[in-house]
């Protein structure tokens, strides 16, 4: 089919290259695949289950365009549906002789968008908007972002990556491209695709307590999670759920706890979680900790959050969760007030889509996304946690085994800075 949607994608392929001289320049962030006769099924299958950026995204896969030339060149766009009014996103696939590279499209609108405007494409979208069109890689960290007024491109906001951005040209991304029908798996995605978004709730300003040192406040923590990590199991534990990554290749878990209030550490065996999540069984009469290993380089998720604050609710005695990355960094989760967490998830209840971890939702998800995308993962935990008063400081392992805080600062014209506390 070469009508309007074909048309509007075609256009947005150049559009694109010309406004932002990334097509053929941008650093080559792709994974080769056996796509096979029905990429959209090994993309939902295969392709996205490491892709932590997209965990607790509600895709809509049944709305799936697939467009496909006479060679190997296949483009697949995807719908994202939102909870938020002034944002759509939409992922894209391109598969180039079984060589695939996605993109994490958002259109972030001053203004609210109209229900009609969630069935634009996406060229449609830019010419009436005035907000931020920004792309991320789901392979690699290369990020941009760019400023439209009324539909006009002005300003470059936002550049992650590496790679030349001012070619004066760009080869063509699309081609000319015809539609092929490849059904979606079946018991994929959302059953009612045409739900216009639901409005955000009420904007809740976070408590703020400026003359409290986070340094401080995060200290008897910190302290606590670095006198665990001297004991001799802590060792044993780290070692045994990264020999369990190497041979499952998923999460893996150990819980540490004492069964007198002065009884000694103990620590459970290596419990197998997940490929991406789990819950670690504490069975000791007091839980003190627990840790478990990320499969990706990437510090402790929503998800982790989210369940500590319900684990320590019920188990005062629980204080740190310990992630364990491939590289060999320790991040450690740590309750610094746990009279906090009933606020928080009153006013910032989890985001939970059936079958993806929880993540965070509302203004906590929006400023967290600002600062990862001009920062990382890491800057954005710490930035969000200490900002909406959490109760739970991120601190990490540093090279005499002690856990010291992560502290981020939002420095404004979206620049963000970290330390560590001494």
């Amino acid at each position: 089919m070469k009508g309007k949607n074909l048309l509007f994608f075609i256009i947005l392929s150049y559009f694109w290259c010309f406004s932002l001289s990334s097509c053929s320049h941008e650093p080559l962030e792709n994974e080769t695949v056996e796509a096979g006769h029905n990429p959209l099924s090994y993309i939902k299958n295969t392709y996205l289950q490491d892709k932590n950026i997209i965990l607790g995204k509600n895709i809509l896969w049944e709305n799936a365009r697939t467009y496909q030339d006479k060679g190997n060149l296949i483009l697949i766009t995807v719908p994202v549906k939102s909870d938020q009014t002034d944002l759509i996103e939409e992922l894209t696939f391109r598969i180039d002789n079984n060589k695939i590279t996605g993109h994490l499209w958002k259109f972030k609108s001053d203004t609210a968008f109209s229900i009609e405007d969630y069935f634009l494409s996406a060229h449609k979208i830019m010419e009436k908007m005035s907000g931020t069109v920004s792309y991320i890689a789901l392979e690699g960290s290369f990020r941009y972002k760019k400023r439209i007024v009324n539909g006009q491109f002005i300003e470059e906001i936002g550049k992650g990556g590496s790679g030349p951005m001012d070619s004066p040209a760009c080869k063509k991304c699309h081609g000319s491209i015809d539609e092929v029908v490849i059904p979606p798996p079946s018991g994929g995605g959302p059953t009612n695709p045409t739900t216009p978004p639901i409005p955000p709730p009420v904007v809740i300003n976070p408590p703020s307590n400026p003359q409290e040192d986070p340094c401080k406040k995060a200290e008897a923590g910190s302290k606590k999670a670095s006198d665990i990590a001297k004991d001799p199991k802590f060792s044993s534990a780290k070692q045994g759920v990264l020999n369990g990554f190497a041979q499952n290749g998923g999460e893996n878990g150990v819980g540490f706890g004492v069964n007198s209030p002065n009884g000694p550490l103990q620590s459970t065996g290596v419990q197998p979680l997940g490929a991406t999540s789990g819950n670690v069984n504490n069975p000791f009469n007091y839980p003190t900790a627990d840790m478990h290993n990320h499969p990706q380089n990437t510090p402790p998720s929503a998800g982790d959050v989210y369940s500590m604050m319900t684990y320590a609710s019920q188990h005062s005695t629980f204080g740190t969760r310990y992630v364990v990355l491939p590289d060999g960094t320790v991040y450690a989760l740590t309750v610094t007030n746990a009279g906090a967490f009933a606020n928080f998830l009153s006013n910032y209840p989890p985001s939970q889509v059936p079958g993806f971890a929880p993540n965070f939702s509302g203004a906590v998800y929006t400023d967290w996304d600002d600062a990862y995308f001009y920062s990382n993962a890491e800057i954005a935990l710490s930035y969000v946690l200490d900002k909406y008063n959490t109760g739970i400081a991120l601190t990490k392992m540093d090279s005499n085994g002690n856990f010291k805080k992560v502290n981020a600062t939002n420095n404004g014209n979206n620049s963000y800075s970290q330390s560590q506390c001494p």
